[in-house]
């Protein structure tokens, strides 16, 4: 800036400045206002000059009396909070700002300093950001698995219900703020470690030790329970953690090594022997009873194949005939040959072979060997032994093909589109309709609308939760959405409280046609499709 050039700084900043700035007088009339407050007023300075400040801005409430106040006070005043600005293109504007009088050297006051900011959009993200934390923490607190959140130095920071719920011993320690070696402590007070097998003091080093090794997934027991511990490390050092009770899986997984336990007795014990091998004619699985037959155990055979035991070429010839059979038919095989022991004895045994075919395709030799001289006996027990086998694997398929039909059936119901006619869609809602839910199912019932040439597409909101702003809006939406692609959108189940709420919120449902419940849609639809043939 050239020096010899002066400035008039306040001016400057009063015409520079961003924020509406206005001098008033004692009576609250608009002195002069800066080019931010003349686009803020959408009025000209010489259009505002002498006019009241109410009559330009129309705040909400008036500043009469907060004038009063900074005049009298000889002090600045901050304007009311929220304080709302009506302005004449009939915008609203919330604003905060202060009254600041402005007194010369005598002591008098020569203006009032109004100063603004506009607050709107600042308002509506903080009100945004605080209904996502707020769907947040209701989505967070509607899952039934536990979910918590420690920070850097190990101390509660969130949690929600589900998992308080999963550890009783402790809920008196789970609260905010409290650190994660107090929970665990209160719950070895109340005996949580009991059924782990570990002492007290055991316990509780190892949940420390699993709680500060993040990233691992693992499954403990707490008293009757069995949860799987899944967490992760945030780069500020916090630890993110998910809880859940796995206790019917675990005790189901038990269930099933247990009875491998038990199979795998079975076969120890029974006084036959038998192998799996797969196609290159490797051992998969081999029974106490075979692997003694040639000086091993079950576990040094399991990866050989029958070359690298000792029967004789003879043998070797039979076997691998057999088994080409096998795989050549897939059918049972079956032979009476002598098996020659490491010292020298030959044992008869009557082998039978037969193909055994995983759910996949892969294809194994499954070989039993029986003594001659107990032949009956030992045929028992392997017809039961196999019976067993079938039945556990019939079992285990069936509870794969349930929960296969269960987990198509909970995608199917997500979002239920019916063709309950010829040209008659129906959308049968449950529970809450949110933005999210409203718009996948509007896309999905439209593409359904074109795909299927329907005319009449029937929302029944009977199994809607209450109706507030928010929903009315996305079942109009969707109503009018259907009649954009030519269709008709009618509105069925509304009952007297859905009815009241919507009389309440004044939503407009004219041109939206409405029946009591969904049957009545139904056939006024089936009526209106006959008339137009």
């Amino acid at each position: 800036m050239p020096s010899d050039a002066p400035v008039d700084l306040c001016s400057l900043a009063f015409t520079c400045s961003v924020d509406p700035l206005l001098f008033l007088d004692e009576n609250g009339r608009i002195l002069a206002l800066n080019p931010a407050a003349e686009r803020l007023a959408e009025t000209p300075g010489a259009a505002a000059r002498g006019r009241h400040v109410d009559e330009v801005l129309r705040p909400a409430p008036g500043l009469g009396a907060l004038l009063e106040q900074a005049l009298r006070d000889r002090a600045p005043r901050a304007l009311p909070p929220e304080l709302t600005l009506h302005l004449a293109d009939e915008r609203a504007v919330l604003a905060e700002g202060h009254l600041s009088p402005l007194v010369d050297p005598a002591g008098a006051c020569a203006a009032v300093l109004l100063t603004l900011r506009d607050v709107t959009e600042q308002r509506r993200a903080e009100q945004a950001a605080r209904e996502q934390g707020a769907r947040l923490h209701a989505a967070i607190e509607a899952l039934d698995v536990g979910f918590v959140i420690y920070d850097a130095e190990e101390r509660l920071c969130f949690f929600n219900t589900a998992y308080r719920s999963l550890y009783p011993e402790c809920a008196a320690a789970i609260q905010i703020g409290n650190r994660f070696e107090d929970v665990v402590r209160e719950g070895c007070r109340n005996g949580i470690h009991l059924h782990s097998g570990l002492s007290e003091d055991e316990w509780f080093t190892a949940r420390l030790a699993d709680h500060r090794r993040p990233g691992d997934v693992y499954v403990r027991r707490f008293g009757d329970r069995w949860i799987t511990i899944k967490s992760c490390r945030l780069g500020d050092g916090s630890f993110v953690g998910l809880r859940i009770d796995t206790t019917e899986m675990k005790e189901a997984e038990l269930a099933l090594e247990r009875e491998r336990q038990f199979i795998r007795l079975v076969l120890d014990t029974i006084p036959i022997i038998v192998t799996v091998k797969d196609r290159d004619g490797r051992m998969k699985l081999v029974s106490k009873g075979y692997a003694e037959l040639y000086d091993t155990t079950p576990e040094g055979a399991v990866g050989k194949t029958i070359s690298d035991l000792p029967p004789s070429h003879a043998e070797l010839s039979v076997i691998g005939e057999m088994d080409r059979e096998v795989l050549a038919r897939m059918q049972r095989v079956s032979r009476v040959q002598p098996v020659s022991r490491p010292n020298g004895k030959v044992r008869w045994m009557s082998i039978i072979k037969v193909p055994l075919v995983e759910q996949d395709g892969t294809t194994h030799i499954l070989a039993i060997g029986t003594d001659i001289t107990a032949q009956r006996e030992h045929e028992e027990h392997m017809a039961a032994t196999i019976a067993e086998l079938e039945r556990q694997k019939e079992a285990i398929a069936d509870q794969l093909a349930v929960i296969q039909r269960q987990q198509a059936l909970i995608r199917a119901l997500s979002t239920p589109i019916l063709q309950v006619a010829e040209g008659v869609l129906a959308v049968p809602f449950i529970g809450a309709l949110d933005g999210a839910r409203a718009d996948d199912v509007t896309s999905k019932l439209l593409d359904e609308v074109v795909r299927t040439g329907a005319r009449f597409a029937i929302i029944d909101v009977t199994g809607i939760e209450g109706v507030d702003a928010a929903t009315a809006d996305h079942l109009v939406r969707i109503v009018r959405a259907i009649g954009l692609l030519g269709a008709r959108g009618v509105l069925t189940g509304i009952g007297p409280a859905v009815a009241q709420s919507m009389c309440g919120l004044g939503v407009d449902l004219s041109g939206v046609t409405t029946h009591g419940n969904l049957r009545a849609g139904i056939e006024v639809c089936l009526r209106a499709l006959r008339e137009r043939r």
